[in-house]
């Protein structure tokens, strides 16, 4: 094992731990621990290839141990509401899996002998769908992979196949945000937010502020695909898919959309009836595995769940936690970070702060969990110091980490289209995008944060 790898790591966070200990002096015994679990906690996720769950759970223990002082709270994380919704969708998604409604879908919207311009925008408005059905990039990446394999055989050139190729994580990846259960970072986020100000997201507002923007960015991003990496002759060429329409058997694929849409309608609907979501999607997750009726088996859909994800977001809120009971927050602003909001300056810049911020993580901390664990409680306490919206600021934050398109390993989906076997993109093709798609993204996040949000109720400023 290379020393460097240990050595660097260990110096830095002994570092962070001595700055903590001397310039934050101030703070109380248990505000100090929190803190150094916190940051030797991101010195793991950025600095080492060590399982961003392991070291999720090795902090969440040592705040148990250091800082909460009881272990219930730790284990009371993984019987979390949102959690459980986690679960329910994978369910759900495994079922919609096993019934191949991707395929049906991918098929009726691109069809035969459409331009390739229509089949990038087709596929753009699958992925988009998918974020709704299938809780994590990584999940939503594998459900599209044979539709590529399926595809690209079809495509004129090397050329349109790179830009096929980075179509699919780049779509996925900023699609995530239209909907609540699209990625674990989410659900982390909502739990970040309630913690420190009691203020809950519902999957209808999430899609009220999100969908917008999830759409807007994903086709965006389909465009400037086409027009960096595609000729406009081959833009307009007509692709034949071989092997013509997949087949999905008609009764079951009724089946699992009904159900979905039914659990889709009963999320949208919670004010009126007052159920709980995770109810709900429990509920849907039962009649699709109930025997005679359900499309998938119980265990077999339980399989599809990644457990991994689940225990880092219970780690992740019992991290929260921790920096909540040890009142981090209400001492750094009483103290270290009293003059944070005095400079007077307009909501808008610390909306392009965290924003860029958020952008430029995934260059260093390559799991967006960790990412959206690491950025957000910094966030919510400038939003409390310098006035500021906590939900605009919280979903300007988590957007931003969306964009994880620069590097190789920046973003599972990334990994897994960037190693099939042939003609794909490399290194050097998702730099030249990143440099174009990062700030038309900054650029339209900034514009919904501006305009569009505080249309929805959802202002910059703390009102």
């Amino acid at each position: 094992m290379n020393r460097n790898r240990i050595i660097y790591p260990a110096a830095a966070g002994l570092v962070l731990i001595i700055i903590i200990e001397v310039a934050l002096a101030g703070l109380d015994v248990p505000a100090r621990r929190a803190l150094e679990v916190f940051a030797l906690a991101i010195v793991g996720w950025s600095m080492t290839s060590l399982d961003d769950t392991f070291i999720a759970l090795a902090a969440a223990v040592a705040m148990a141990l250091l800082v909460i002082g009881s272990p219930d709270r730790l284990f009371a994380a993984l019987g979390d509401s949102l959690v459980w919704l986690l679960v329910a969708a994978f369910m759900l998604g495994a079922a919609l899996k096993a019934t191949r409604v991707a395929d049906a879908l991918v098929c009726r919207l691109i069809g035969q002998g459409r331009s390739l311009h229509a089949m990038f925008h087709g596929l753009t408005a699958v992925m988009l769908a998918s974020a709704f059905l299938i809780p994590t990039t990584a999940g939503r990446a594998a459900m599209m992979l044979p539709v590529f394999t399926a595809i690209a055989p079809a495509l004129p050139s090397t050329r349109v196949r790179v830009a096929f190729a980075l179509l699919f994580p780049t779509v996925i990846l900023l699609s995530a945000f239209a909907s609540l259960v699209g990625a674990g970072a989410h659900i982390a986020a909502v739990q970040l937010l309630a913690q420190a100000t009691g203020e809950s997201v519902t999957f209808a507002q999430w899609m009220l502020l999100g969908l917008p923007l999830g759409a807007a960015s994903s086709f965006l991003a389909a465009e400037v695909i086409l027009r960096m990496f595609v000729t406009a002759d081959e833009r307009g060429i007509a692709i034949v898919l071989p092997g013509g329409r997949a087949h999905v058997p008609p009764v079951v694929n009724r089946t699992a959309v009904c159900v979905v849409a039914l659990v889709i309608a009963g999320w949208l609907t919670a004010p009126l009836h007052g159920l709980n979501e995770t109810l709900v999607a429990l509920a849907g997750a039962i009649v699709m595995t109930a025997p005679g009726v359900g499309v998938i088996r119980f265990k077999d859909a339980l399989k599809e769940v990644d457990w991994n994800l689940l225990v880092f977001l219970a780690a992740s809120i019992a991290l929260a936690q921790g920096l909540v009971a040890a009142e981090v927050g209400e001492q750094l602003l009483d103290g270290s970070l009293g003059t944070l909001g005095e400079a007077g300056r307009p909501p808008l810049f610390y909306a392009a702060v965290i924003a860029i911020a958020g952008i430029s993580l995934h260059l260093v901390v390559h799991s967006r969990t960790a990412r959206v664990v690491v950025l957000v409680p910094l966030v919510l306490l400038l939003a409390d110091e310098a006035g500021l919206g906590p939900l605009s600021m919280t979903l300007i934050a988590v957007a931003a980490t969306g964009f994880s398109q620069t590097l190789l390993v920046s973003a599972k989906p990334v990994i897994m289209f960037g190693g099939i076997e042939g003609a794909t993109y490399t290194q050097r093709d998702l730099l030249r995008l990143a440099v174009v798609l990062a700030p038309v993204h900054l650029a339209l996040l900034l514009l919904f944060a501006g305009l569009v949000w505080p249309a929805f109720g959802v202002g910059l400023g703390d009102d």
